[in-house]
């Protein structure tokens, strides 16, 4: 059964938008094993782990692997290193969430991802939206590109997946959270300025994270209004979230 939120980690800003936006696209059928890849602090794991049957998480950053092992424990959740750990063909729902930005090569590590996948399997991801609006968090953090619902879709198709819904999330809040990570990005430029894309990549799941329980609790309080006015315009907000189901056709 799903946990009450005082027993579940503490989301961030961007976490308590997101999750809000994901919750059309998760599936209803609760006997799924499913996997995360880059699962970070295992935040969004512990949610999952608390309402399928199974949950596998995969993230490379022994830091972050070592907070989200114990994150998803208590609902025998598992964090491994690599997709290598895990069976293929047995996932019935593959999420990854602020991940693919970070890929050189994201159609294909998508479409290797799916070799996880049980047939007919779903896909739920999220990315940052509007390429335009590169900046320098995007620098700090390690991100390659943005996407738009458009490049999303293609991405799917590359992957064998087709697409089935593709929205925005994080209007209007998103944009003035996104204004304050640029200005913090900026007057820290010299801190990143040389550090490889991936070393930038294996501690952004660490960035901007809730410190307690109750930080979590004040921010979900304060994003209730604005995650109303979110689910009214789903073709606005800094982040996408899309669902797509696995046909193995790439």
């Amino acid at each position: 059964m799903p946990q009450p939120p005082s027993r579940l980690p503490p989301l961030t800003w961007w976490g308590t938008m997101r999750w809000a936006a994901l919750g059309a696209l998760l599936p209803t059928r609760r006997d799924l094993l499913v996997v995360e890849l880059g699962c970070g602090l295992g935040a969004f794991g512990a949610r999952l782990a608390s309402t399928y049957a199974r949950y596998a998480g995969v993230e490379p950053d022994a830091a972050s692997a070592a907070v989200a092992r114990e994150r998803v424990a208590p609902w025998a959740g598992l964090v491994v290193p690599s997709v290598a750990d895990l069976p293929a063909g047995e996932a019935g729902l593959l999420c990854a969430f602020e991940v693919l930005e970070h890929l050189p090569d994201d159609a294909g590590e998508l479409r290797r991802w799916c070799r996880l996948a049980a047939p007919g399997a779903l896909v739920v991801l999220s990315v940052p939206a509007e390429p335009r609006r590169f900046g320098p968090w995007d620098e700090k953090v390690g991100h390659l590109r943005r996407y738009s619902r458009e490049t999303v879709a293609e991405l799917f198709r590359a992957a064998g997946v087709e697409p089935v819904r593709v929205v925005h999330y994080g209007y209007p809040f998103g944009y003035a959270l996104e204004a304050a990570r640029n200005a913090v990005a900026r007057r820290h430029a010299d801190e990143v300025r040389g550090v490889p894309v991936n070393r930038r990549t294996e501690s952004s799941g660490r960035q901007r994270q809730a410190r307690s329980a109750a930080m979590g609790a004040l921010r979900a309080g304060v994003s209730r209004p604005f995650l109303a006015w979110q689910g009214r315009h789903p073709d606005r907000g800094p982040g996408i979230v899309a669902l797509g189901r696995v046909t193995g056709d790439a």
